[in-house]
């Protein structure tokens, strides 16, 4: 039966072939680590988002306390004032001195308490005032940061719909690519890729691999040069091409 002509059969035309997938799975891979850089990117901005959210969510729970807290005291200060003005009324009424002294002391104690009062209602003035312009200025951030973020989601979803497009081109010339060698062939580079960090070929210079760094024996870089059959690295089984004039041997 005739070989099919399409199949590359010597070891130089396999490891053409290989090379050419390896241009492939690198150009794929680069596209898909921007892909995944830009994602990241939007993860970020989304949590920086969110945590500026629970900011300002936490700024206005603190806000109401002190709003809910000043109406309380300002309420309770009314009263003492309304108390203060009955007690003068009282005393101005009173004619025997012990009955004066106990109008006075209860006097001492409401003055006490609404100037205690007035101190707290005053420090909650300012506690509001500085909540507010916190959360006037972390929202105006906020928006900025929302805008960016809506920015950068319309930017990103027209380049991701990109990177998807040229992804899928490069896939279906790794198909076409694929078919020029033995199922087998594809399947042991792709595990050799898989199990060293994407490269199942590689070259070798100066009698070493380069995926590995590891030197070659003679005998191995003979026959890497002579390209008489696939050879793949003792030491990290990557399959293995060389340039003459890259090598000692030659």
């Amino acid at each position: 039966m005739q070989a099919n002509p399409a199949i590359a059969t010597s070891p130089q035309e396999i490891i053409n072939v290989l090379r050419k997938l390896q241009a492939l799975d690198d150009e794929t891979r680069e596209i898909r680590n921007r892909r995944s850089e830009r994602l990241e990117h939007l993860e970020r901005l989304r949590k920086v988002i969110a945590h500026m959210q629970r900011e300002i969510d936490d700024k206005r729970g603190k806000l109401t306390e002190a709003e809910t807290w000043h109406k309380t005291k300002s309420a309770e200060l009314e009263a003492d004032k309304d108390r203060l003005a009955k007690s003068k009324s009282k005393l101005s009424g009173v004619t025997r001195s012990r009955e004066y002294v106990a109008v006075n002391k209860e006097l001492d104690i409401i003055r006490k308490n609404i100037s205690t009062k007035e101190d707290e209602v005053a420090k909650l003035v300012v506690a509001i005032d500085e909540f507010r312009a916190a959360i006037a200025k972390e929202e105006d951030k906020f928006r900025d940061w929302r805008s960016e973020a809506d920015q950068a989601e319309r930017d990103n979803q027209a380049s991701l719909d990109s990177m998807d497009g040229k992804i899928a081109e490069v896939d279906q010339r790794r198909k076409a690519i694929s078919a020029q060698v033995e199922r087998t062939v594809v399947s042991r580079y792709q595990k050799i890729a898989d199990a060293r960090g994407g490269r199942g070929v590689v070259e070798m210079q100066n009698e070493t691999c380069t995926g590995c760094n590891m030197a070659l024996q003679p005998r191995f870089a003979e026959m890497v040069l002579r390209a008489s059959s696939l050879v793949q690295c003792p030491h990290c089984s990557r399959y293995l091409y060389g340039d003459p004039d890259r090598n000692l041997t030659a």
